[in-house]
């Protein structure tokens, strides 16, 4: 590297916010992107170390990269930290591909790195070409708009010094400084779509518009700095629309959406569509949420353990945990009656057994159950009962049921908000002479 190279990549580390006293760890898999950035960091006089990971996927290939690296750090007495990891094996456990579990592996060490060695930086050697091909699988991916930004020179602890710099340069100055490095067999395979983007694509664009590349890694520039300014609006509009849960979600509960508020700001649909994202709904979903806007009120729709649920003046997000809370039914004889006192409560149902069709039953509502209750002529159906009560629809699969042998329902039972709200019905006798059955619920 000359004189002029040597303090663009210095140049390009200040960038990265690296100061004169902080330390890096130079990732290295034996390539040449990241061999040259060892041979920048040395011509630079950078204090640095080296990471090396062996993900064991190419035999003896992968070790003659291990030691390739080995022999660069030794023959210019640089520290090097190295481990095999088995890429596979991660890739079967956690159900996604090799490239992605080698990702996820590489990473974890860098972090354990970044402590052991008490380091400040993390470097990789992704370029401007990679950043033109990132932008092109992320559009066929169709991520968010957000997302096209791709890779900054900073990332948290992960810093990209060679993200201004092309292919062509790089591989101009491997040739110049005679930088030896290792060619990865995996890098030509058709199979991986990053591939054919780098070798089919990009030439192509590039022999339709010369510095086709280089356009569309400046994009990715001017992308991520349109999204931070939207990403700051639409934290203020956040703060209006999205309500969240004062809890740990012990009920489900995780935040509600105000309607009217997303309809008074041009982000509304941006804010809803980004919190869910963030929960990972793919976009089909999303789409299909965007209708309860318009929907009446108990509508839903669920990704997975996910449920959006249309209210009066709110779109509510919950997780759905099963029955919001566990009601425990318990039961007690009393023979004498005349002599006890049956104190009144929503938690307790004092039942004349002589009234009593056994068995009972304690089970969950269902569309179409309906209640006579006490000192009312006639039935209610529990969906309305629900509605007069005002329970929020997420948590109304949450009411419970007792009902006797005859399918009469004896009592309707819902805990909302911490209380046990209930209703018997007329067949619960207010003067009980007889033998007496009494029913507890007990919310868990």
């Amino acid at each position: 590297m000359n004189r002029e190279q040597i303090t663009r990549f210095s140049k390009d580390l200040k960038r990265c916010g690296v100061g004169e006293d902080d330390k890096i760890i130079a990732a290295c898999s034996g390539g040449a992107d990241s061999m040259f950035l060892l041979h920048a960091f040395k011509e630079a006089q950078v204090n640095f170390e080296v990471a090396h990971v062996n993900f064991q996927l190419r035999g003896e290939e992968s070790d003659g990269d291990e030691k390739s690296v080995k022999t660069w750090c030794d023959n210019n007495n640089v520290h090097l930290s190295r481990i095999s990891l088995s890429t596979k094996e991660e890739a079967v456990k956690s159900g996604n591909g090799t490239q992605a579990a080698a990702r996820k592996l590489r990473y974890d060490y860098f972090e354990k790195l970044l402590y052991e060695r008490k380091a400040d930086y993390i470097a990789v050697a992704h370029h401007k070409n990679d950043q033109a091909e990132t932008l092109i699988l992320h559009l066929l991916r169709s991520v968010d708009p957000d997302a096209l930004g791709c890779m900054s020179m900073k990332t948290g602890n992960v810093i990209r010094p060679l993200l201004e710099w092309t292919s062509k340069e790089i591989e101009e100055e491997i040739k110049n400084d005679g930088v030896v490095f290792r060619e990865d067999s995996s890098n030509t395979d058709p199979k991986y779509t990053r591939n054919r983007i780098r070798h089919e694509v990009l030439p192509l664009l590039e022999d339709i518009r010369a510095g086709s590349t280089e356009h569309l890694a400046e994009w990715t520039d001017r992308l991520e700095k349109q999204a931070n300014a939207i990403e700051s609006t639409m934290d203020d509009a956040s703060r209006v629309i999205v309500e969240y849960s004062d809890g740990e979600y012990n009920d489900g509960f995780i935040c509600k959406l105000r309607i009217k508020a997303m309809e008074e700001t041009p982000w509304g649909v941006l804010v809803y569509e980004k919190l869910l994202a963030e929960r990972n709904w793919p976009h089909g979903a999303r789409e299909e949420a965007l209708l309860l806007k318009r929907s009446i009120v108990g509508a839903m729709i669920c990704y997975g353990d996910d449920t959006l649920i249309r209210e009066r003046d709110h779109i509510v997000l919950s997780r759905d945990l099963g029955v919001v809370r566990e009601i425990e039914l318990k039961t007690q004889e009393i023979s004498e009656p005349k002599n006890q006192i049956f104190p009144s409560s929503n938690n307790i149902l004092w039942v004349d057994k002589s009234t009593l069709v056994e068995p009972t039953i304690w089970r969950t509502w269902e569309d179409g159950d309906r209640i006579s209750p006490s000192g009312m002529e006639g039935s209610v159906k529990i969906s309305d009962l629900l509605t007069q009560w005002k329970v929020p629809h997420r948590v109304r699969k949450s009411a419970h049921l007792l009902v006797d042998g005859s399918g009469e329902v004896l009592w309707a039972v819902v805990d909302f908000e911490r209380e046990t709200l209930s209703r018997v019905s007329k067949n619960v006798s207010a003067t009980l002479d007889g033998e007496v059955v009494e029913f507890v619920a007990q919310c868990l």
